[in-house]
């Protein structure tokens, strides 16, 4: 059985948001995936910076 993500309204108004941003041409699924992985890993980058202490 694969792993599926089901994307909800925010990842897939990300996801278009980087697409629009980027040009992505959004009727290659692949690169719609593309966009769709940038979206959630630079969401969960920024969470990481959120929570993490700054020592400086």
């Amino acid at each position: 059985m694969a792993n599926v993500i089901i994307p909800n309204e925010q990842r897939r108004t990300e996801a278009q948001r980087i697409m629009q941003s980027y040009g992505v041409d959004r009727s290659d699924p692949a690169m719609r995936e593309a966009a769709e992985v940038a979206s959630a890993r630079t969401n969960e980058a920024i969470r990481a910076a959120e929570t993490k202490r700054r020592y400086y």
